[in-house]
């Protein structure tokens, strides 16, 4: 195979799986073909079961995809130098001979089962709740193929698009297969069709840990927003937090919702129970043996928090095992059992904060609506505030605060041509704990923001070789 992250296209490629720390494991000789195991319902049900497992690998949203948009920004940092597993993201060091593979295969290899399953899908009688399988397996596609785009693209509004994206799977890729990278333009437009075809075969039932329509919405929103269509990224937020079945959490719920599994804000979370982990961990609290806590608030960030005394999210912040108060605890694992924490992928107070930006830069302005759901952000977080007027920077603010560890800073900073000022010595006063001294302070012209395609798909792909990001070559 010459994608070497996709997997060959068998049923066991779609519902077998290894531990988190490994990728899927296929014996191809012992398979049967697609059309005889997925063959009614309950094969779709497994098949995407195994879909949403595998995005928990620690590859990806179990950890290292959550990581890079999280230590790539300004808030958070590694707790010490030899904090291996993140400094190569927070320094950005990663050379082809050590780009991260499985943030290339693990996608890929979801994108493969998602395709496997569409590709037989027909050979089953239409049912309701076949198409709604059908609708979950493109919804997934096109988020794997989304956050490839942000790992491999240059950011959409740089160029329009234009510059190298990623090969984009539409079916099974075969072994003798070459793909070529499509154009970041091109990625977004196969997202956005996958998203929309979705919407029309999901049904609005909440089931927790799947993708409905509603939270296939929230997704194309969010990629109306990286694209900068500010219009449809406001039309579908809107949507969804308007006719949705979500709520905001009270500022008297906000610190506890952590621990739980679901809240009322949970658009899409990805389950998370004993046997799938991941290694979120890295994000938990330190103290006791059972948590790494690799994961602190920069000083910049801990200014940030503090800005009103009464700021709920203030709650949130405890001491490290140095004993100082820089870690934020989002991920204290249910009923206190590390590392087991769902992963919040669409939250709603996200989709308010996307209507927030989209409502205010949209062809024609909506700053009624700006201020409304930044306003509710705000207060909800700080009860006694007054309404502001809204402004991208108080936005962008409000993200940071809001949204801080669910790995969006970083994201965010890019998609605009933002520069993080991230100081690269240690002192009295300065955003950052560590003495890094080639600590870069990145925006969207440094070459080192988005990652080079691994060497491993390179060996094998010649379509690839001549199609490295500039600065890799």
């Amino acid at each position: 195979m010459k994608i070497k992250s996709l997997i060959l296209a068998t049923v066991v490629s779609i519902i077998v799986f290894t531990s988190c720390d490994d990728f899927l494991k296929v014996n191809p000789d012992d398979a049967l073909p697609p059309e005889e195991a997925l063959s009614e319902q309950k094969d779709l049900d497994k098949a995407l079961n195994g879909m949403y497992y595998t995005l928990t690998n620690t590859s990806f949203y179990g950890c290292n995809f959550l990581v890079r948009g999280e230590v790539g920004g300004d808030d958070i940092q590694p707790i010490g130098q030899t904090a291996s597993r993140t400094e190569n993201y927070y320094r950005f060091i990663h050379r082809i001979n050590n780009s991260p593979e499985g943030l290339w295969s693990i996608p890929y290899g979801i994108i493969n089962s998602a395709n496997t399953m569409l590709a037989v899908i027909d050979n089953i009688p239409e049912t309701v709740e076949r198409d709604n399988s059908e609708g979950e397996a493109l919804a997934i596609r096109a988020l794997c193929h989304f956050n490839l785009l942000l790992t491999y693209g240059t950011p959409y509004l740089k160029d329009n698009g234009t510059s190298y994206g990623v090969p984009l799977a539409d079916r099974v890729i075969s072994e003798d297969e070459l793909p070529s990278r499509a154009s970041v333009a091109d990625g977004y437009k196969m997202v956005i069709e996958d998203l929309e075809k979705a919407i029309g075969l999901l049904n609005e039932e909440t089931n927790y840990g799947h993708i409905n329509r509603w939270a296939a919405k929230a997704l194309l929103a969010r990629v109306y927003l990286y694209k900068g269509d500010w219009d449809n990224a406001f039309k579908y937020a809107d949507e969804v937090a308007q006719d949705g079945p979500y709520s905001l959490v009270s500022n008297a719920e906000y610190l506890s919702i952590w621990a739980q599994k679901e809240n009322s804000e949970s658009v899409f979370d990805i389950d998370i129970d004993e046997t799938r982990s991941g290694n979120l961990e890295l994000f938990g609290y330190v103290a006791g043996p059972d948590g790494y806590g690799e994961l602190i608030a920069t000083k910049a960030f801990v200014t940030l928090i503090s800005e009103y005394p009464n700021d709920i999210r203030a709650g949130l912040f405890e001491a490290d095992n140095n004993g100082e108060i820089r870690l934020i605890n989002k991920y204290p694992g249910y009923n206190g059992k590390l590392p087991v924490n769902n992963v919040r992928v669409l939250r709603l107070s996200d989709i308010y904060l996307i209507a927030a930006e989209a409502a205010l830069k949209k062809s024609t302005p909506n700053q009624d609506k700006a201020d409304f759901y930044l306003n509710e952000i705000r207060k909800r977080a700080v009860p006694e505030l007054t309404d502001v007027t809204a402004t991208e920077e108080l936005i962008l603010k409000e993200r940071r605060k809001e949204l801080v560890m669910e790995g969006h800073r970083f994201y965010d900073a890019m998609r605009l041509g933002l520069t993080l000022n991230r100081e690269k010595t240690p002192g009295e006063g300065t955003d950052h704990y560590l003495n890094s001294t080639d600590l870069i302070s990145p925006n969207w012209d440094d070459y080192r923001i988005i990652l080079a395609i691994p060497q491993a798909e390179v060996d094998v792909n010649p379509n690839i070789q001549g199609q490295q990001n500039p600065g890799y070559e």
